[in-house]
């Protein structure tokens, strides 16, 4: 009898200690395969990162970056106030008063849309001083004639008819700058269709600049703000440069313009330019 129960003691102590190795060995099973499953998600997330959709969808997800800085400016002279736009004495005094005008013009290009900074000046009012205003511009592909004002002149005092007043007006496109001069049939519009481009019967465009480096290469100039280190020159001479100046004097119509380029998409690449291009260090001689 006392060797039943030997034997009852011994199997039951060996059949709780193979459920404690099968629950140790079961516990070891599953965290092996936590790890293995880990392992193949973490090798899947790195073969979608060569997915050019995957990387599609997380440049579209990401911060959208400054691509460019244009910073423009224009002057209109006397010989366009008298020949291209024919102001009367009586009309010139008007905007002298009441008009406002356009000191610069910044546009901050980032990849969904363009941030524009327009800077007014107040002729005869100078408590008044400078003023500000900021627009955003999201322009549309499916629109051909998109446009933003960006200012915006009338040339006469209103009158009491409902006639629009000639006017002149700053129109930002997607690639271009333009100046439009809106007038009503008769002496003045076929003054402005003598100097300016006709756009339609009272439409005229007296300026157009465009906002991309190819288009712009024949307006290249050395920019006057340049300290004259030999930096500046340079990249005017190569035309490699990240940033650019831009001037144009059509003495003609009397308007002239400027523009200055920041393209930040191509810093990084003219800084590397800038390394393997530096001169090299003359090397000391004996004596």
């Amino acid at each position: 009898m006392d060797i039943l129960w030997t034997a009852m003691g011994i199997a039951v102590i060996v059949i709780f200690v193979f459920f404690v190795l099968a629950q140790h060995w079961q516990r070891l099973l599953r965290q092996q395969n936590w790890t293995i499953r880990k392992l193949f998600e973490r090798v899947q997330s790195l073969e979608e990162m060569a997915d050019p959709a995957w990387r599609r969808k997380l440049t579209d997800a990401s911060p959208v970056p400054l691509e460019q800085v244009f910073n423009f400016s224009f002057r209109l002279d006397d010989q366009f106030w008298r020949n291209a736009v024919s102001l009367t004495e009586e009309d010139r005094t008007y905007i002298r008063d009441y008009g406002s005008f356009v000191g610069a013009v910044k546009l901050e290009r980032w990849r969904s849309h363009t941030v524009v900074t327009v800077s007014e000046v107040l002729p005869d009012r100078k408590a008044t001083g400078w003023q500000t205003r900021t627009l955003d511009f999201y322009p549309d592909a499916s629109k051909a004639g998109d446009s933003l004002s960006l200012w915006e002149l009338a040339l006469s005092r209103p009158s009491l008819s409902a006639e629009r007043p000639p006017s002149l007006e700053l129109l930002l496109r997607p690639n271009s700058i333009e100046l439009h001069g809106h007038f009503y049939a008769g002496v003045q519009a076929s003054a402005a269709g003598a100097t300016g481009v006709r756009e339609s019967d009272e439409d005229f465009i007296f300026l157009r600049v465009p906002l991309d480096a190819a288009a712009l290469a024949e307006f290249r100039s050395h920019d006057p703000a340049d300290s004259g280190n030999g930096n500046g020159s340079q990249a005017y001479a190569n035309g490699d440069s990240w940033q650019a100046y831009y001037s144009f004097n059509n003495e003609e119509l009397g308007i002239e313009w400027q523009l200055r380029l920041r393209d930040l998409t191509r810093k990084s690449e003219w800084e590397r330019w800038k390394i393997l291009e530096s001169h090299s260090v003359p090397l000391a001689t004996r004596e």
